[in-house]
């Protein structure tokens, strides 16, 4: 009898466990900046949107782009160098600086160039350029004009630090931007974000 009652959970088990193994919920929609957002030990969405806000803050409140030199607005800027030097393989650099060039060409000081840097480049006018060599398309005047060159370059670099210390470990993350002037080379602007420390604690047992 012993047996048989073993025998009978044993299989109810195996019958039980693949249950288990596939139970989960359905995808739902949440804030991504909210309170049900994931934390992991990476830089996160709502951390990189973050850096996004801080570092456009401090660049437009420096106040370098409103220097003689740089007058009349908008001052053309090109997106330069953007270095990962973090533990993320895919860092998306692209979240972070494309919320600070739509904020700075909104506030009307700075416009990009996109036929040449890091991001946001476009090849349609070099294609548009060459219309005129084919028979199809007609030849506006404006085609005869150069494209614009970009007096100040923009570039970034996101740094990472790790720590461990027994079971603990920190991955601290933060973003250097700097901008120079491509007609003498000098940097007119350099600021870090505020740093986003990550810590988490190993269990005693795995790992």
């Amino acid at each position: 009898m012993l047996n048989l009652r073993f025998g009978l959970t044993v299989v109810l088990a195996l019958m039980i466990a693949p249950a288990l193994v596939g139970c989960g919920s359905k995808p739902t929609r949440i804030d991504p900046t909210g309170d049900r957002k994931l934390t992991t030990m990476e830089a996160d969405y709502d951390e990189i949107v973050e850096w996004s806000a801080q570092l456009t803050d401090r660049m437009l409140a420096a106040g370098y782009l409103d220097h003689q030199e740089y007058q009349p607005h908008p001052v053309r800027m090109v997106v330069s160098d953007i270095e990962n030097k973090t533990d993320i393989a895919n860092f998306p650099y692209e979240m972070m600086i494309g919320r600070i060039r739509a904020s700075l060409l909104n506030s009307g000081k700075v416009r990009y160039v996109a036929t040449y840097g890091r991001d946001g480049t476009d090849t349609m006018p070099d294609a548009t350029q060459d219309l005129p060599n084919d028979p199809k398309f007609e030849n506006p005047q404006w085609l005869d004009q150069k494209f614009s060159v970009a007096r100040l370059s923009l570039r970034t670099q996101i740094l990472y630090r790790s720590a461990r210390a027994g079971r603990d470990s920190q991955n601290t993350y933060e973003v250097r931007m700097f901008v120079v002037d491509n007609a003498n080379g000098e940097v007119v602007w350099e600021a870090f974000s505020d740093p986003i420390g990550k810590r988490a604690t190993r269990p005693v047992f795995g790992s």
